[in-house]
């Protein structure tokens, strides 16, 4: 695919449109046994993060990650991410692509450490956004005023939410233009690559597929599986898929399913074991 639309031709897409959006967690990095920024958060409890400046969030978030160690691999989270998917970015990069990150996650806390574990700079990032306000007594300052966890239950606190139906909206806002290629691992991603999907006939989706129990984490998702989810303001559970990308992949020929455990070489940029040892099926 790279190599048709930066080859002169029918399929050529000039450099100014070769946009590709990444996913962040379960996609660049690993996401279990909890969301890394949710985890941050609830460390952060008895000392609230709402209040800071954004460079005091920021500097927080960049400690947890470099020096706070996962829970099962025993290193900090920084040594969590996937070497294979930090190749592809460098190999897009290097063919004229602008690479973003496009997360659902809190957008300070993805910036306090992509361009250093990525290669993506802090402007580069889209992800959910607390509400933020102004202050020039406070030393001309931009401070958060809300909790990212209070927004995820109540996106009325948020500024923008990145995640679903949010990510679309966040990459036009962002960039203003649709990329051509979309990576990611789950149905938060489903309409990003809808997105993607919908604007020109050449684009790509790669879909990261978590099926590694021994060296990393193998999910319960496949083609089809379900579970029971309460549906919002209503109280009942509907049967909803547990991957919807992953199923909507069956049936797409540009929608490319890159299996951890048969595809990848190496997992993380260096040897990590899960303590306890994993039990594999």
């Amino acid at each position: 695919f790279v190599e048709k639309v930066t080859t002169r031709g029918d399929n050529y897409v000039k450099p100014k449109d070769r946009i590709a959006v990444f996913d962040n967690d379960g996609t660049l990095w690993s996401e279990k046994p909890l969301y890394f920024p949710i985890k941050f958060e609830l460390k952060n409890f008895r000392t609230p993060l709402v209040g800071l400046t954004t460079d005091e969030y920021i500097e927080k978030a960049r400690q947890f990650v470099y020096e706070v160690n996962q829970k099962n691999f025993g290193v900090p989270h920084r040594q969590l991410v996937y070497k294979p998917v930090i190749g592809l970015v460098k190999y897009l990069k290097a063919n004229g692509f602008k690479v973003y990150i496009c997360s659902g996650g809190d957008i300070d806390f993805v910036r306090s450490f992509s361009d250093e574990a990525y290669g993506i700079p802090p402007e580069q990032v889209i992800g959910t956004a607390v509400k933020t306000s102004f202050d020039l007594e406070f030393g001309g300052n931009i401070t958060r005023d809300t909790a990212f966890l209070a927004g995820m239950k109540n996106h009325e606190d948020l500024a923008q939410y990145n995640d679903q139906e949010g990510k679309p909206v966040g990459i036009q806002n962002h960039i203003g233009k649709r990329p051509i290629i979309a990576v990611g691992n789950s149905s938060g991603d489903f309409e990003m690559f809808q997105y993607t999907d919908a604007g020109v006939d050449k684009s790509l989706i790669v879909l990261i597929n978590h099926d590694d129990c021994e060296r990393e984490y193998k999910y319960d998702d496949v083609p089809g599986s379900t579970h029971q989810e309460c549906q919002p303001n209503e109280y009942e559970y509907k049967s909803v898929p547990d991957n919807e990308s992953l199923d909507e992949a069956q049936n797409r020929e540009n929608w490319i399913v890159v299996s951890m455990k048969d595809d990848f070489d190496t997992i993380f940029e260096s040897d990590l074991s899960r303590t306890p040892a994993p039990v594999c099926n």
